[in-house]
């Protein structure tokens, strides 16, 4: 085996950093050393007095400078992660759910914000442990690659990554902490992350990879690595692509999948990949052999192309859309293509086996089962911004969200909301719930008492955009992301069959291979929304007749739950 490229630079991305080395001398002696203290002489110590802090900080900082230009945010499809460069010709380390698949296109973002393209390569999906590689012309600021065998309990290190993901202007977060466990396939350190950390290294003071970032639980103590080791003792499989798991197959594992392969092999013949702009939007679904293809409605933007397993590829318009279930209907010239079956079987039944068409090969893309009973989501109600206590005769503004809709409107910190919409608000939860009723965008009347006056206060409300709001959707992720339109249908089928965004809209089967429905919505770590196939075919004459044209009105507002706004849910406010 090949030695994995060993480089002179280091960066930082959303990795810990822990310090197992000897500090160099200048940094021991930075602001002089207490006369009956011996400073640090390993950066495993718990430190002692100012002088160690430091030492530590003089060194945290000179590392951080230095390894910055390497770490770097990863965008593949609607998945965000980050990831460190190991070599001058690009090679970049980062998760294995980060990087999902092999050969998939690939936006690197470095801390100046200039941007490169590449692909993903192998993954070790025991370890979590993948590799990507920078495709443009370098050569490109790296990272040394240590060594994570020698590493102690309580060494310092330091995490680098791009928390809830890669931000204009913020350069990669850089946190510290101790390593507090080391296993063969992972460390556990104190130096905590969040969601879009997952990639990114950890480092030891001296700006050498450790490890990477894999996962985290409720305690801020508990943030996973994966030991840089590993990526050492597998790199050959890594770099020439290979995909694997060691160990007992997972549910999602290409054994399991392969299971699969008779029941999802004739709706595969059905499957297309929708791109948009040259991007990667959604799959879709032929409906109808001369040309009728389904797929998800919000994900749709500038030029349409469908690309089916033989490497074909039309331009594709839109002829309907149907926005209370997010679909549109495409239509390209052809002829004579292969269209769905659909299930014959009764109501799917919660516990089924369910599993995703893939495109890429006849194996299925994913599965799951049925997870309830077909039902409603509601959309997600509008938001004015504020947090509010009972008052006399009314509810009082106690805080105020920055850029929402009560900010726009014109409303105060302990003004007194009276009445909404005419009726009167009489105590905090009546009036939270009475704005829940209205959709994001909609214009709402309030009447407020300010002081001696009497306010009539026109506002639009918006919808839950804010970083706290974001923050908890991307921590009940699986790390391929939720898509943006995921409420407000009228009926769906739920399953647990875990798809990138990117991967709605194409055909959901059973073990027969009829199709029982066609993915919507990512909606959550446990969550998949498919319209059932009843629904679908009921809706199908109006998608096609042109009833449903786009820019009609066809059935529901734009609204959804990302329309953009600041506006938030604060508290018990609304």
């Amino acid at each position: 085996m090949r030695n994995p490229p060993t480089l002179v630079l280091r960066i930082l991305p959303w990795t810990l950093l822990w310090l197992a080395l000897a500090a160099p001398d200048r940094a021991r002696r930075a602001h002089g050393d207490d006369a009956n203290h011996t400073p640090l002489n390993r950066w495993d110590a718990a430190p002692e007095s100012l002088a160690d802090l430091r030492a530590v900080e003089d060194q945290v900082r000179q590392t951080a400078a230095r390894v910055m230009p390497s770490v770097v945010a990863l965008r593949i499809g609607s998945t965000l992660g980050s990831g460190v460069v190991v070599s001058r010709d690009g090679f970049v380390l980062t998760a294995g759910h980060v990087a999902s698949e092999p050969d998939r296109d690939v936006v690197f973002t470095f801390s100046d914000g200039n941007t490169a393209e590449g692909k993903t390569l192998g993954i070790h999906r025991g370890v979590d442990a993948g590799l990507a590689k920078i495709t443009d012309e370098g050569p490109w600021p790296v990272a040394e690659m240590g060594r994570s065998e020698p590493l102690e309990l309580g060494a310092w290190c330091m995490a680098l990554g791009h928390p809830l993901g890669y931000r204009q202007n913020r350069p990669p977060v850089v946190r510290v902490g101790r390593v507090l466990q080391i296993l063969p396939n992972l460390i556990q350190t104190d130096a905590p992350l969040v969601a879009g950390d997952s990639g990114g290294p950890l480092l030891d003071l001296e700006g050498r990879v450790i490890g990477i970032h894999s996962r985290i639980s409720r305690s801020v103590r508990v943030n996973i690595h994966v030991p840089v080791d590993v990526f050492g003792e597998h790199w050959d499989r890594l770099a020439r692509g290979d995909a694997w798991d060691e160990g007992v197959a997972g549910k999602d594992s290409p054994e399991v999948r392969a299971a699969f392969r008779e029941a999802v092999a004739e709706a595969s013949d059905c499957t297309v990949r929708v791109q948009c702009d040259g991007e990667e939007a959604a799959l879709g679904t032929i409906v109808g052999r001369d040309g009728w293809i389904v797929t998800k409605a919000s994900e749709l933007g500038g030029r349409i192309t469908c690309r089916d397993r033989l490497g074909r590829a039309w331009e594709a318009r839109v002829v309907g859309i149907h926005r209370p279930y997010d679909l549109a209907m495409l239509k390209i010239e052809a002829a004579n293509l292969p269209h769905v079956r659909w299930s014959e079987t009764a109501e799917p039944a919660v516990g089924q086996w369910v599993a995703v068409a893939g495109f890429d090969d006849a194996t299925a893309l994913a599965v799951g089962v049925v997870g309830a009973p077909r039902r409603a989501i509601p959309p997600a109600g509008g938001v004015l911004g504020i947090a509010v206590a009972d008052a006399e005769g009314g509810v009082r503004i106690v805080k105020i969200v920055p850029d929402s809709a009560a900010q726009k409107a014109g409303l105060q910190v302990d003004d007194v909301i009276t009445h909404l919409n005419g009726k009167p608000a009489e105590e905090q939860h009546g009036l939270i719930g009475a704005i829940k009723e209205h959709e994001p965008g909609e214009a709402i009347r309030l009447k407020v008492r300010r002081g001696e006056r009497e306010l009539e206060i026109p506002a639009t409300l918006g919808g839950i955009a804010d970083a706290g709001a974001k923050q908890q959707r991307l921590e009940r992720q699986s790390g391929y992301g939720i898509s943006r339109r995921r409420d407000g249908f009228p009926e769906v089928l739920q399953h647990d069959a875990v798809l990138r965004p990117a991967d709605c809209g194409g055909p959901l089967v059973d073990l027969s291979g009829g199709v029982i429905g066609v993915n919507v919505a990512r909606a959550g770590r446990t969550e998949t929304y498919a319209v059932p196939a009843d629904v679908l075919r009921g809706l199908m004459h109006d998608l096609i007749s042109g009833q449903l044209a786009p820019g009609e009105d066809n059935g529901a507002p734009d609204n959804h739950s990302d329309a953009p706004s600041q506006a938030t849910r604060l508290g018990e406010g609304t």
